[in-house]
């Protein structure tokens, strides 16, 4: 069976399509490694998903444009060898970064995990459980201290409130580029 795909200027962009019962709207996403899934909402009809992917041909292109020049090959890697070729020395980095930001910050964490996410580069439990991307790894220092604050503020606001950001803007005051940075990433 043939994968669909979305033909943008002289360029053919294949695609997956995955349904979800707990998505709420239709949704696309490129990763760094060059794979694009669109979300498809459970029941949703095959003319209101084509026109969707469609009206968004022009944002993926852009977006696996931006992904070839990132500059960082390392991230464009995705195999369970990767990870576990890097996985130790990815959290040998985030417990010391974490326990630096944790003692600036103010805050107590629970236990850390590192694991082999697709789209995020990281998260934060209610019982203040951290994960995070063993690909941090790869990213510029101020993009790994970013993640790491990102997350840490999470065990104060366990969402993205004003009070959140407030929190992570007096820990690091430029945080509005390594924002920026980091959604390229």
């Amino acid at each position: 069976m043939t994968r669909p795909s979305l033909l943008v200027l002289d360029q053919t962009i294949p695609y997956s399509i995955r349904e979800s019962t707990k998505a709420k709207r239709l949704r696309v996403a490129v990763y760094v490694d060059g794979e694009v899934i669109v979300t498809k909402p459970k029941g949703t009809s095959v003319e209101k998903l084509l026109k969707f992917v469609e009206s968004k041909k022009l944002w993926v292109a852009k977006k696996l444009e931006q992904n070839t020049t990132v500059g960082l090959p390392e991230l464009m890697i995705s195999s369970e060898e990767h990870f576990a070729a890097h996985r130790e020395a990815a959290k040998s980095l985030v417990l010391k970064k974490t326990k630096k930001w944790s003692k600036k910050i103010g805050c107590e964490y629970g236990s850390i995990e590192i694991k082999q996410l697709k789209s995020r580069w990281g998260s934060c439990s209610s019982s203040g459980s951290l994960s995070f991307n063993y690909k941090i790894l790869f990213l510029p220092e101020k993009l790994q201290d970013y993640v790491i604050v990102h997350e840490l503020c999470h065990l104060r606001h366990q969402d993205h409130s004003k009070n959140f950001w407030t929190l992570i803007a007096v820990t690091l005051p430029d945080y509005k580029s390594l924002h920026t940075a980091i959604k390229r990433m």
